[in-house]
This record gives structure tokens, sequence and C-alpha cells, in this order.
């Protein structure tokens, strides 16, 4: 007996650490028309929404760096410093040499180089920075927004002048934004709403905005607006404003950058269609601009013209959105998702729009053989309602406990233990425990 209870201790041992350990497994985050991507911190890829509502790993790959989403095309750099693209390719925004074809369904090697240091994926057409500082640009050049001049799209990565001072770039609606190691801020393509900063007319080069040398981080909105922060953590921001997107506490468009507030302690800024997104140094967290189905995640589907504090966490570490979809990550490598999800966007294991921000559970828990022993069994998993639990060593259950992924209690259930009736739980992923005298048995489940 005294066997049998150290071994069901070890058990339960496992079962919690591994439990704990695997729901902090991400590391950058990325999000697309009705998709989403993220990297796992043990370098593995993965993808959900478009009909998947719960995360799938691409591949089996372990050295993914980092992941930039467009609308319909992605691209990645690996630890090698290689670059990988897939999806759309009609304007040659993956860069493999050719305009469209059938959809590129996996990660595929764009060339062979093995220097690339930073990409962004825009709407049609795509931007990266090699190690040397170099700018590369490929895709649509319909409206001028690869920075080349008025040449044609271009299906291959071809190099953006001769400048090897190049820090970082954001590729977007039709344009683009770039730093420069000095610290300067440039822009190209189309300036229909005022979106490059530069007070004058569309560029089909780069071309300075300001004259300011102390821009840390910028940001191209997918729908022409800009979003930036400075070396002094002040926030500023430029171009479309119909949603009260740039925060001004107006809806006039700007067509030069304009300082928001007067704090100073701006540590992230990110931009989607029509809403921004912040982060403080202290953490918090705050958005405004286009509330629809909840894109802010403060509860509410009311737009805000000011930033605004979404709920009270100051753990926030980076966040993505795009045009009815927003992804976060805490400091503790938790995601978080809210707004539509009427294509499984949020990786939440349901179709349900969330006002607020809702936990995505991390994919080693989906498995369904982890963490369970012999001694009980539960089928089906996936379920669509009814569990049966079978008890091979006859032990007493004395509660079964159905807990969601936040730790809330759905069910309980103290009698007639060979089955749970599950129907009226929401789709989604559960935390099925079995109470066994002193031992507590447990095993993630997943409700369809």
């Amino acid at each position: 007996m005294k066997k049998i209870t150290l071994k069901l201790i070890t058990v339960l041992f496992i079962i919690l650490n591994a439990t704990n350990v695997s729901s902090q497994c991400w590391k950058e985050i990325e999000t697309g028309y009705i998709t989403s991507l993220a990297l796992k911190n043990d370098g593995t890829l993965w993808k959900w929404g478009s009909g998947t509502n719960m995360p799938t790993q691409m591949g089996t790959d372990t050295n993914w760096k980092t992941i930039s989403k467009g609308t319909d095309h992605s691209l990645s750099i690996k630890t090698d410093g290689t670059l990988w693209a897939w999806g759309s390719n009609t304007y040659g925004q993956c860069g493999n040499g050719i305009f469209g074809g059938n959809e590129i369904a996996n990660p595929t090697q764009i060339g062979t180089a093995t220097d690339w240091d930073s990409v962004s994926a825009g709407n049609y057409h795509s931007m990266a920075v090699k190690t040397d500082g170099t700018l590369w640009a490929w895709g649509d050049n319909a409206f001028a927004e690869l920075g080349i001049g008025s040449a044609p799209n271009q299906n291959v990565p071809v190099q953006v002048g001769t400048a090897t001072n190049w820090k970082s770039v954001s590729a977007s609606y039709y344009f683009t934004l770039a730093l420069k190691t000095d610290e300067t801020l440039w822009a190209w393509g189309i300036n229909s709403h005022g979106q490059l900063g530069t007070g004058s007319s569309s560029t089909n080069i780069p071309v300075q905005v300001g004259t300011s040398t102390n821009w840390n981080s910028v940001v191209a909105g997918n729908y022409r607006h800009s979003v930036g922060i400075k070396t002094d953590g002040t926030l500023w921001a430029w171009g479309r404003n119909d949603y009260g997107e740039l925060g001004d506490g107006t809806t006039a468009n700007k067509n030069i950058p304009t300082q928001i507030g007067s704090d100073n302690d701006w540590s992230f800024v990110t931009s989607g269609d029509e809403s921004t997104y912040a982060i403080k140094t202290n953490g918090t967290l705050w958005g405004w601009g286009y509330n629809a189905n909840g894109l802010l995640g403060d509860g509410t589907t009311t737009d805000k013209h000011i930033p605004t504090q979404i709920g009270t966490n100051n753990t926030w570490k980076t966040i993505s959105l795009h045009q009815n979809h927003t992804i976060a990550l805490r400091a503790d490598d938790n995601l978080w998702a809210w707004g539509t999800n009427s294509n499984g966007q949020l990786g939440t294991g349901n179709n349900l729009i969330q006002l607020t921000p809702v936990a995505v559970a991390c994919p080693t828990s989906l498995e369904i053989s982890d963490f369970f022993t012999k001694e009980f069994s539960i089928y089906p998993n996936p379920t669509t309602g009814i569990i049966s639990i079978s008890n091979e060593d006859n032990l007493k259950i004395d509660k079964i406990e159905i807990l969601d992924i936040l730790g809330k209690t759905v069910t309980t259930k103290t009698e007639n233990t060979s089955h749970v009736d599950i129907s009226n739980v929401a789709n989604g992923i559960y935390i099925f425990k079995i109470y066994s005298g002193e031992t507590i048995f447990q095993k993630k489940i997943i409700k369809q």
C-alpha cells in the first residue's frame, strides 16, 4: 500500500509541475487577418485561425528565431540566419522568384543567404534588414511601398539604396517606415492620410521624417496610421484617425508626428487596422481607437479616442493586433487573446467572441496522452459531451471536478462517477481532476 501511495504522490508531483511549466511557454506572437502565429520558447512554430481554433504546430523544427505576419503571407528567420516564407504569393511577396501560383502551404527557404536579421510582412509586400545594415524589399510595388522607385513588383529580395545603417523596418498597407542606427525616421509609399509623417505627398524612395534623432521604435499600422516611441519615452502618432486611433482625443488626421499626451513612460507600441495598443514601463496595457467585437479588451465595444487602461494587470510584455482580434504576451510567457473569434483566431478552443483577455493554453497541454496514470483513463478525448471514466484498479473516486484553464470550477460530481456529462459546457480546453483519497489525478481534456 505504501508503494502504491508513493507512486501516486510522485505522479501527482509530475502532473502539477508539468502543467505549470507547460502553461508558460510562449515567446513571440503575430496576428493576421483571420489567423495567428506564435513561437514557443523551445523554438517551435505554431499557428491557429482560419478554421483551426487551437494552436497547431507547423513542422518539427526547433530553431525559429522571429516571425512576421502579413495579411495573407508570413515571414520568418531561423537562428541560422536563413529566411523563410509561406502563404499567398500573388505579388511575389514570398520572395521565391515566382509571381502567383498556388499558395505556399509550408515554410519555404528564400534564397541561400544566412545573414538575415529582422523581417516585416506588409499587406502585399515584404521588407527585411540584414546583419550588415542593408535594407531589402520584395512583393507589390504599386504604390512604391518597396522604396526602390517606380520599379515593377519584385519576386525576389532586392536591396533598397546603398545605405548600411538600417536598424529596423515596419511594412504595412502600401507604405513602409524604417529607423536607422542614428535614430532617424524614414518613410516611403502612399501618403493618402498623412501616414508617412512627412507632411507632403507620397514618395517612391525613403525620405526622412522631420529632423529628430531620438526615435526608439516605430510601427506602420495596417490601415494608414503610424505610431512611435522616442528614446525619452514619449508617444507619437500620425496618419488616419477616423476612429480615434491616434489617441489625441480627436478624429482628425495628422500628417506629421504628433505627441500623444505628456507621459514619458511608454515602452512598447503597436497598431492594427484602426486601433492602437501601448505598454508602459510599469507593465500596464493601454488601448484606443476602433473597438468593435471587443478589440480593445476593455469589456465594451465603444471606441476610445485617448489611451485607456485595459484591466489592472501590470505584467504585459508585448502585443499584436490586426483587424478585429488581439493576442498579447505577459512577462510570465502566458498568452492572452480577445476580440473576434469566428475563425478560431484567438486559439481558445472555441469560436466565441471575447470582450476581455482570456488565456490561450500552451500547446503541450493539448496532447491527450500527457500526465495521466494507468489507474484511470477517460474517453473520448476530445469529447462532444459525455466523458466515461475507466477505473482498472477499482480505486475509490471521492470527487470529479472540471475546471477551465483559468482554474474556475465549472462542474463537480461526487456520485455516479463512471461518467460525466459536460454537454452544457462551452467548447474549449479544461482540466479534469479525479480525487481519490489523498491523491489527485488530473488531465487536460478538450470539449468540441
